[in-house]
């Protein structure tokens, strides 16, 4: 009798170490599937280089500083790591007008990251033609991959002129843009389009853009706190 419950004893011990080894591969597992292609390590330092114009500058959001510097500040307390926004954005800037300037800033920031952050509207009342729009950014990622940076294309947040002025225009420019980036063989370009988002979350909560514009060209604060939380959403998505 005493041996048969030794054996019962032991074959309950066997059973009790199998189940947690079960367990721990599991969670092992679990957390590899869990670890993001891209990881910052904590306490590091990337530089991100934007490009724009005023919107991509951060007009009208005096206590945010704009969608950008909002979504990144979000992503670099997300991951305990600097994203030190260094943004050459621009009122009155077009693709064209910085053609001259960009390599030199790509030589001079080298940043890790690069993000486009056009807006459309100020090639638009410029009447940059689309096939040089398309060339422009077309080189913009070019030479940003070849500086080794990754890259950013951003949408636009959404305007009253995304309603109005250039409803069709805007959104023609916002899809050629995506399209262009999209046709890169590289996993090193990533695009978020924060335009057709916010559009959609206006819609799916039966609002109006009124509430979050400054202007006919300018989202406000809460229409830049609006757009940088769905392009922080989006960069934890793709980036971990």
């Amino acid at each position: 009798m005493k041996f048969r419950w030794t054996y019962v004893w032991i074959v309950l011990l066997i059973v009790i170490v199998l189940m947690k080894w079960n367990s721990l591969q599991g969670l092992f597992t679990a957390a590899d599937h869990q670890v993001p292609k891209d990881t910052y390590k904590k306490g590091a330092v990337m530089k991100v280089m934007s490009i724009g114009s005023s919107v991509a500058e951060g007009w009208d959001d005096p206590t945010g500083g704009g969608y950008l510097k909002r979504a990144f500040a979000s992503f670099s307390q997300y991951n305990h790591a600097t994203f030190d926004l260094i943004n050459q954005a621009k009122a009155g800037d077009t693709v064209v007008k910085i053609e001259n300037e960009y390599a030199g800033w790509l030589k001079s920031i080298k940043p890790q990251i690069v993000v486009l952050a056009w807006g459309a509207l100020d090639d638009l009342s410029n009447n940059t033609p689309m096939p040089v729009y398309k060339q422009q950014i077309r080189n913009e990622i070019t030479l940003a991959l070849a500086s080794h940076a990754k890259v950013f294309v951003v949408t636009p947040p959404i305007t009253r002129a995304s309603y109005t002025q250039y409803k069709v225009q805007e959104a023609q420019m916002v899809n050629t843009e995506m399209a262009i980036a999209r046709s890169f063989p590289s996993n090193q370009v990533y695009v978020f389009d924060v335009f057709n988002q916010m559009k959609n979350y206006i819609a799916s909560h039966h609002q109006t853009y009124v509430p979050y514009m400054a202007d006919g060209w300018h989202p406000n604060t809460k229409g830049h706190a609006l757009a940088g939380q769905l392009l922080f959403n989006d960069m934890k998505a793709a980036l971990g």
